[in-house]
């Protein structure tokens, strides 16, 4: 024991000779840097010997040392990171924490405290420091060198992050490059030869950002371009690692339990200039500093930013830089910023550029002067990062939208000659009430299979062929429009309900005659057709839409390749009485082609994340095709009949398929998916999932399943057991008919979920029953403070979804915003109007 102890402090006693020599030797190097001029690879390499000082001094619990080298490299970061020169005063504030660290050199040995004048002055009586070879920290050698851009790369540091559950797999089925490091050192030799698109940091590791800075802008001296994103990850999201992460400049902040679909989320918007070339910003302003400041925001948001000091360089460089927009401000030192404007405006290759204002003076004279000199956007100084990013991406998507107009004229694909989705329900609404206009649902048969024969590359050729044969069946006036995979919608003017038909039919037998050559291979089509007039009185959008792809539906029912009108009272559509048809179905062994599989997109009100959506699953009579039921009409008869579990792995099994799918379309989605509590506690769940999870090369993050409460509270410690297994794999829970049973609510801290679902009956007495506001808000209330998100199914219109946003509902669906969806295709960019 003595003999260890002895060891343990000749070790001390050596570490902190190593260190007191480091400490000297730092000194030294301030010397000829302070008054030779100031160099900025000569400052960056003294920031990270004091980054080593400090982690080696706080090992060895020597506080003030440590406490001197922080101060001294956070103020030392402050001129490297924006290469910038210290002036006089900056000099005399560097120099006296540049001696304080010499002073505390007394805690190292029990010699006297070292006599350091680090004074800058270039009339210093001090004699020169010992020539820079007898140092024992040999000087880095700075190499020319072009890291390779990897925009899909993401660098994860810090246990935090490492350790998330989920995060990496996601980020991998993604399609991101993931690298993790376990220490500072491992990322910047990376950082050497590569550029990642992210860092993903553990709030931890913030302290080491201006070293990763530094080495991030070595060999950038022209210009900022664009800058990994910066994504910090907390423990507990305590308000100590919020202001780190804020300082930082941080684009998100993660706490634990981590959703990696919300970080995913964040990456590829912040990213999506990594499938694009990078926007190109000219910032003109005289205040080099001010202007390098804004130029970081920028770089971080993935721009590639010059900077030019005054008008005469931002002229010059117009046609080698090529910019997408330009920043301008009012005062630059040889020119005012409206007259730069208007000499910009006067070129006609920057006519139609857009050009952003800065000014201090918020006169609305200058705003309409500004305006009419040619600049599209003003922003008041002082201009936050914020505003400025926001400002310039909103004239950037403007000006691109502008430019696929013009190469697009009237919304038209031009290889196909299909209007959007969007023209044709504008054109929609134009018609609302027109009874000579008629609205044609046209959807090929056997889809999945012709799916599963042409593969995803042969969907473009099936909708140019589809355009063509419509174009040599219609009339000028009339809309064809892609809708979905399949699926086409036809917005006709015809003088009498039969004439509509005839087109129909010759729509149908020429698509049946033609055939389709594709690849080599000949391919038979059909189609079920559904039509619907816009007159009468249900003349709302959705319901054209609905009554439609109603009629559709039907037709593609009895057979396909067949023509159907939609009628309001008509019985067939229906089915008889769901309650027989359920014990007619699950009387015999299930099969596969008598599920049909929809999709309701899951909207953010209050949340923020996109891209969500509930999987409706319904069983098909195969005696009556007009007769289907729903999940939960089927879950007592198919436990009754044993096959209960059964349904439940096809619905996994179907999600993970289709998710799959969309992933080699590039789509990250959210499905939610109904299982009973009898499959959750099935014993080989997890593994199972885990199992068809690496089939499939998934993570579990897109993927959460939706309990009954009642039953899961009944289940008990097992119940959460399951729960906490899931969790491992990435995989979400949502609570279904919250607000039925109040006991869920007291239990909901215990079941840990994600999501919980109001029970649809609070949703639709919401607004006519005056209690039920405080019901749903106290619900709400209690759900985020268990760390839940709360979703309202069922929301039938927009003023009940506006209600629901007032009072902190974070997602809703239903028919106000959505019809169900053939395949999970939905804009969930447009407004909640």
């Amino acid at each position: 024991m003595t003999g260890t102890q002895s060891n343990q402090g000749l070790s001390d006693a050596t570490a902190r000779e190593a260190l007191r020599e480091r400490c000297l030797s730092l000194v030294r190097r301030w010397q000829p840097l302070a008054r030779s001029g100031w160099d900025h690879q000569a400052a960056r390499l003294l920031g990270e010997e004091l980054d080593q000082i400090a982690q080696t001094s706080e090992t060895l619990g020597l506080q003030t040392v440590n406490g001197s080298a922080l101060e001294l490299a956070a103020y030392l970061c402050s001129f490297i990171d924006d290469k910038l020169v210290p002036n006089e005063n900056a000099l005399e504030c560097l120099a006296g924490m540049v001696n304080t660290l010499g002073g505390a050199l007394s805690e190292l040995s029990g010699s006297a405290t070292a006599a350091v004048h680090s004074l800058h002055g270039a009339g210093s009586d001090e004699p020169e420091p010992a020539a820079v070879a007898s140092d024992p920290i040999e000087a880095k050698q700075e190499v020319d060198r072009n890291p390779t851009w990897l925009p899909r790369a993401t660098c994860l540091l810090g246990d935090t992050v490492r350790n998330a559950p989920g995060l990496a797999a996601a980020l991998r089925e993604r399609g991101y490059q993931v690298n993790e490091f376990d220490d500072i050192d491992g990322l910047l030799e990376f950082l050497t030869v590569a550029r990642p698109g992210a860092l993903l940091l553990d709030a931890r590791a913030l302290s080491h950002l201006g070293r990763i800075r530094a080495r991030l802008d070595e060999g950038n001296a022209g210009e900022l371009i664009a800058q990994p994103a910066l994504l910090v990850f907390s423990r507990n999201g305590d308000l100590g690692d919020r202001l780190l992460a804020m300082r930082a400049g941080a684009a998100g902040l993660f706490s634990m339990p981590l959703d990696s679909l919300r970080v995913i989320a964040s990456l590829d918007e912040l990213l999506v200039h990594a499938t694009q070339t990078p926007w190109r910003v000219l910032l003109a302003e005289a205040d080099r500093v001010a202007a390098s400041e804004r130029a970081r925001w920028l770089a971080e948001r993935g721009m590639t930013v010059r900077l030019a000091a005054n008008g005469q360089a931002a002229l010059a460089a117009l046609p080698e830089f090529r910019p997408d927009v330009l920043v301008v401000d009012q005062e630059l030192s040889d020119v005012h910023g409206l007259e730069l404007i208007q000499l910009v405006r006067e070129q006609p290759e920057h006519a139609a550029l857009p050009i952003v204002l800065m000014s201090a003076n918020g006169d609305i004279g200058q705003r309409f002067d500004a305006i009419a000199a040619g600049s599209d956007e003003v922003l008041l100084k002082p201009v936050k990062a914020r505003h400025l990013t926001h400002a310039l991406l909103s004239r950037l998507n403007r000006s691109r939208r502008l430019r696929e107009m013009i190469g697009n004229t009237g919304g038209r694909d031009p290889r196909t000659g299909l209007y959007s989705r969007a023209v044709l329900l504008d054109k929609l609404a134009t018609a609302s009430g027109d009874r000579s206009a008629a609205l044609m649902c046209i959807a090929i048969d056997r889809s999945q299979t012709l799916r599963e024969s042409i593969g995803i590359s042969g969907l473009a050729a099936l909708d140019a062929h589809i355009g063509q044969l419509l174009r040599s069946q219609l009339d000028v006036a009339d809309i064809a429009a892609h809708y979905q995979d399949f699926h086409y919608f036809v917005l006709v003017h015809r003088r009498s309900r039969g004439e509509v038909t005839t087109v129909a039919e010759d729509i149908r037998d020429q698509l049946t005659r033609q055939g389709w050559l594709h690849n080599g291979k000949d391919h038979a089509l059909t189609a079920s057709v559904g039509l619907a007039l816009l007159g009468g009185e249900s003349t709302g959008i959705d319901a054209m839409v609905t009554n439609a792809e109603a009629a559709q539906i039907a037709a593609a029912h009895m057979g396909g390749n067949r023509v159907l009108w939609y009628e309001a009272r008509e019985a067939a559509l229906l089915p008889s009485d769901p309650l027989l048809a359920v014990r007619a179905v699950m009387g015999r062994p299930l099969k596969a082609e008598q599920a049909t599989f929809d999709f309701l997109p899951i909207v953010p009100l209050v949340g923020k994340l996109s891209g969500q959506f509930d999987l409706r699953f319904r069983v098909l009579s195969t005696q009556n095709p007009g007769s289907s039921i729903s999940y939960d009409e089927l879950v007592p008869a198919a436990a009754e009949t044993n096959q209960l579990a059964g349904i439940d792995r096809l619905l996994l099994q179907h999600t993970l398929e289709m998710r799959g799918e969309q992933l080699k379309r590039g789509r990250q989605l959210r499905i939610f998916v109904q299982q009973s509590v009898a499959s959750l506690l099935s014993a080989d769940l997890c593994w199972w999932l885990d199992r068809e999870l690496k089939a499939h090369h998934l993570s579990g993050t897109g993927l959460t399943l939706n309990l009954p409460c009642s039953p899961l509270i009944d289940a008990g410690e097992r119940g959460r057991e399951r729960i906490a297994e899931l969790r491992k794999l990435g995989i979400r829970v949502c609570l279904n008919d919250f607000g039925r049973d109040w006991a869920a609510v007291h239990a909901l801290k215990q079941l840990q979920a994600d999501f919980v679902r109001l029970d649809p009956t609070l949703v639709h007495e919401l607004g006519s029953v005056r209690s039920i506001a405080d019901t749903v808000l106290a619900l709400v209330r209690k759900a985020h403070a268990a760390g839940a998100a709360v979703i309202a199914p069922e929301t039938d219109n927009i003023t009940r979804a506006h209600l629901l946003l007032r009072l902190g509902v974070d997602y809703a669906l239903g028919p106000a915003f959505s019809q169900p969806l053939s395949q999970p295709d939905f804009d969930f960019t447009r407004p909640l109007y």
